[in-house]
């Protein structure tokens, strides 16, 4: 599979009649994989683009309801393919997985607070064994939270926010794999419109399986939805804000540790925000 990220937190949410709409691509270059003791094994390269659309729209003050769908196009270079026509060389072209949420502000400050529920769901039926499969092909409910602090007093225009997240995945085979997420971001505005920031991404599984299994194994046809795969991310990125109602945004992120997953070699994400905000 790939690693994907959410293109900016919810610690703060928007007012009423806010509409946020976010486009975003992201590269990745897989070009290893994590063997369950962490490990590192050469089985081929995998060239992973995500085009997403998202938005965000402010219900009420304190309700947002958000949404958003990826198209992907992934490919696999190596001499160790899958069964099937998915590690063939060409290009895998699909949408994936749509996702809709509803966030509530519980507290603006000191410390932002706003939890959340998110519900995902394929919107084709795609394959899901390869090194290039385009996704897990699952439905999952995730519960979780963003939360974020103004760090002026200690460093004046610098925040630290962050979203956990635990994900309830559809069992594949009886076997249960949910999973949290961690994500934690640092920033500070440079100049009024251009700001930096570095991001840690930490993943962890809980059941699945480790892998590579034998083709021989009953659980080979889903090896790929079951593997308990483990990371960190590390990134940093920057964005500028062009006019009141627009900004461009760039990521870049790679492992630095994993477990049953492909290896982020590197990953670069280059994002346009448009937003709309009732007078």
């Amino acid at each position: 599979m790939f690693a994907a990220t959410e293109a900016s937190a919810q610690a703060w949410l928007p007012t009423k009649g806010s509409f946020d709409m976010s486009l975003s691509y992201t590269n990745t270059l897989n070009k290893k994989h994590y063997l369950p003791n962490g490990d590192e094994l050469d089985v081929g390269s995998t060239r992973v683009e995500v085009m997403s659309v998202r938005f965000t729209y402010g219900i009420t003050d304190r309700l947002t309801l958000s949404g958003g769908i990826p198209y992907v196009s992934s490919w696999y270079m190596g001499d160790f393919p899958h069964p099937g026509n998915v590690d063939d060389g060409n290009k895998n072209k699909t949408w994936t997985d749509w996702r809709l949420g509803l966030h509530y502000q519980v507290t603006e400050g000191p410390i932002a607070f706003a939890p959340y529920v998110q519900y995902m769901q394929p919107i084709t039926d795609y394959d899901t064994m390869g090194h290039a499969a385009s996704g897990r092909g699952l439905e999952e409910v995730w519960l979780g939270f963003f939360a974020g602090r103004n760090l002026d007093n200690l460093l004046p225009r610098s925040y630290i926010q962050m979203r956990y997240n635990y994900a309830f995945v559809e069992e594949v085979a009886s076997i249960s794999h949910n999973r949290s997420n961690l994500d934690i971001e640092f920033g500070y505005r440079i100049m009024p419109r251009w700001s930096v920031r570095g991001v840690a991404l930490i993943q962890d599984n809980y059941g699945g399986i480790d892998v590579p299994i034998p083709r021989t194994h009953p659980l080979f046809p889903y090896h790929d939805q079951l593997a308990e795969e483990d990371h960190i991310i590390l990134g940093a990125g920057t964005s500028w804000i062009f006019s009141p109602g627009s900004s461009v945004s760039f990521l870049y992120t790679e492992s630095v540790k994993g477990k049953n997953g492909h290896k982020v070699d590197q990953s670069v994400n280059v994002g346009w925000t448009w937003s709309f905000a009732p007078p």
